[in-house]
C-alpha cells in the first residue's frame, strides 16, 4: 500500500490543474510569476512568439516587440497581426 502522500506525476498534474481552475485572475497571475521564479524560466525576450492570456479569457499568440522595466515588474508589448497589447510578465504563457 502506498503513502497518501506519494503520487505519480500525472495525479499532480491534475490536482493542480483542478486548485489553477478555482484560482481568480490575480491569483493565477501571482502563481505563474512563482512557477517561472521556482524554476528559473527563461523570460520572453524580442522577438518570442508567446501566448497572452488576456484578461477577459481569451488567449492570442504573437511576438514580443518591446520589453519594459517597470516599478511593479517587467511588461511586454506583443502583436499579433493588427493587435498590439501591453501585458504583464504573468499573462504570458511559456509553450
Amino acid at each position: 500500500m502506498t503513502s497518501p502522500w506519494v503520487m505519480c506525476p500525472e495525479e499532480f498534474v491534475k490536482l493542480v490543474t483542478v486548485e489553477v481552475s478555482r484560482m481568480n485572475d490575480q491569483e493565477k497571475f501571482v502563481f505563474r510569476c512563482g512557477i517561472r521564479r521556482a524554476f528559473k524560466m527563461k523570460t520572453p525576450k524580442i522577438g518570442d512568439t508567446v501566448t497572452v492570456e488576456l484578461f477577459t479569457g481569451h488567449e492570442i499568440q504573437g511576438v514580443v516587440k518591446a520589453v519594459y522595466d517597470s516599478v511593479s515588474g517587467k511588461k511586454f508589448q506583443v502583436s499579433s497581426g493588427d493587435i498590439s497589447v501591453k501585458v504583464e510578465e504573468g499573462q504570458i504563457i511559456l509553450k
